[in-house]
């Protein structure tokens, strides 16, 4: 992992949770040692559950994931050229390893945006992954993150439409992965104008009152701040 580790304790049991290469690992905090119970021998496979052949792709995550309860919720970094896997946010069972949730950030039939995109654009294009890191409300069971551009990240022709959920502050159910709500920065990028940093919780006073929101920086100069519970 390029930027720290993540740590998870449940009484006498204490974790720490890492990536190295496009594996998820699991070490007892206090020996150093691999988790054996924790997939498979200590570790599990990132390249698993994304669209493509996890024997031809490599999922390489630049940022720690975050803890909610017993979950572990992480983006990834993926390509930026044609052929890049899909930027899915996931969630693992920290106890077990066992994937528990996947949000598509390159909708599916059915899906919330899928009507943004190409009918058959889930399947080709890559990117909309979220590479900076994620922001957990306990007290909501929310967790929000900011994405990058689809691929490729500077020409669309192939991807006519919006394409939700490409650079957009999203927000998720944390316990679930069901869609809550989404800020989208940039319409159809051709410009990388990824979001590079997660949004940050922050309380700011409107007309008198304290309002809960969001604070997302970005790469145009703009902070948008969204409030946490509905994305105004």
């Amino acid at each position: 992992n390029y930027r720290g580790v993540t740590y998870w304790e449940d009484g006498g049991d204490k974790r720490i949770l890492f990536t190295a290469g496009d594996k998820l690992y699991a070490l007892n905090a206090e020996t150093g040692k691999p988790i054996s119970t924790f997939g498979h021998n200590g570790s599990v496979s990132m390249n698993v559950g994304i669209r493509d052949d996890p024997e031809k792709i490599s999922i390489i995550p630049t940022s720690p994931g975050i803890v909610y309860r017993d979950l572990l919720i992480i983006g990834n970094e993926v390509s930026e050229l044609y052929g890049a896997a899909p930027g899915y946010v996931r969630a693992y069972n920290i106890k077990t390893g066992k994937l528990e949730w996947t949000f598509h950030t390159i909708p599916k039939p059915g899906e919330v945006g899928y009507e943004t995109w190409p009918k058959d654009a889930w399947k080709y294009v890559g990117g909309a992954n979220c590479w900076a890191g994620l922001s957990v409300d306990e007290k909501r069971g929310m967790v929000f993150f900011g994405t990058g551009s689809p691929t490729y990240d500077f020409y669309g022709a192939d991807r006519p439409g919006m394409n939700l959920f490409g650079n957009s502050v999203v927000a998720l159910d944390a316990g679930t992965g069901a869609y809550r709500w989404h800020f989208q920065t940039v319409h159809h990028d051709l410009w990388d104008y990824d979001l590079p940093a997660p949004p940050n919780l922050i309380t700011v006073k409107k007309d008198g009152k304290n309002l809960d929101a969001v604070a997302q920086v970005s790469k145009v100069g703009f902070v948008y701040v969204l409030d946490r519970e509905t994305g105004e």
